[in-house]
């Protein structure tokens, strides 16, 4: 759905003026449908590239595409909904007051606001907060209005900018599940984080970029793919001298249990149980080692 090639952005700095390339020809596309991840770190240029893709900023070189359409044009911003990062809201509006606001600044008719407010606010489960002023929202629920917001005109294509930032464990939950039901409606979904479980739990497909680069874009099953799988072992019953002395494990440590250690390679696994029993170790666990995107990204 979305087309990214060759994009290039620099920027004006410093006492001389001169240039900055922030980023550095970065090429890749988001499929239809998808939950697409955008990840990097602080200063990577994922917002920036994000500000090319909603048509705020226009890039220094290379093109940007929305199902074939410039997203410079005003017919590719209509297909677009976008939270950022840090949005900012008239804390005086309530929930429904926002979304008028933000649905005649879109361009929406009266009558199709008033229709599709009660649907919006359904969907991101805010219904019962409709009449209430956002100084009085939590963190969690002003990202579940601000991705509201953002799909007001309903929109094909939703552009998230850090939509987890600053909540806790249970807002984090509840906003990744609101993530994998908007996709299961239809819409393609552009998720820029710099917080990599956030972006495995709910991606089909990841881009990674790093210093202005791009540094990786695929499915993210590519990226957990591993020719060997590293098994964790634990047992009681043995000195860690003599563990470390089976030339087995990778890793070893102590813990209140007894050992913790690291087997490089699933095929180990039955010989060195049979190795550690007949030293009448006592086996706590066995669990394979799951491959994370924060191991690809490092």
């Amino acid at each position: 759905m979305l087309k990214i090639d060759a994009v290039r952005q620099s920027f004006r700095s410093g006492f001389w003026l001169s240039q900055t390339e922030i980023l550095k020809g970065v090429t890749f596309e988001v499929p239809k449908r998808s939950i697409f991840g955008f990840l990097g770190p602080n200063g990577a240029g994922k917002t920036t590239l994000i500000h090319l893709i909603t048509g705020i900023k226009k890039p220094t070189g290379g093109r940007l595409t929305l199902d074939g359409i410039d997203c410079s044009e005003k017919e590719a911003k209509r297909k677009i909904g976008y939270l950022p990062e840090r949005p900012y809201f008239y804390d005086h509006l309530t929930g429904e007051g926002l979304l008028a606001y933000f649905g005649r600044l879109t361009g929406m008719r009266e009558g199709d606001i008033e229709t599709r407010i009660p649907q919006v606010l359904a969907s991101v489960g805010m219904t019962h907060a409709r009449k209430l002023e956002l100084k009085k929202y939590s963190k969690g629920m002003l990202q579940r209005i601000g991705i509201a917001q953002a799909m007001i005109h309903d929109p094909e294509f939703l552009v998230l900018d850090e939509p987890m930032s600053g909540l806790d464990p249970i807002g984090r939950k509840e906003i990744r599940e609101l993530i994998i039901e908007l996709a299961r409606e239809g819409r393609t979904i552009f998720f820029s984080s710099h917080v990599i479980p956030d972006v495995e739990a709910v991606c089909d497909s990841v881009a990674m970029i790093r210093k202005g680069e791009l540094v990786g874009c695929g499915k993210v099953s590519q990226f957990l793919d591993r020719e060997t799988t590293p098994v964790e072992v634990a047992f009681s019953g043995v000195t860690s001298e003599a563990a470390r002395a089976l030339g087995k494990f990778s890793e070893l440590r102590e813990m209140s249990e007894g050992i913790r250690a690291i087997l490089p390679s699933d095929a180990e696994v039955e010989t060195t149980l049979r190795s550690l029993m007949d030293l009448h170790a006592k086996i706590l666990w066995v669990n394979p080692v799951r491959p994370s995107l924060e191991d690809a990204f490092l």
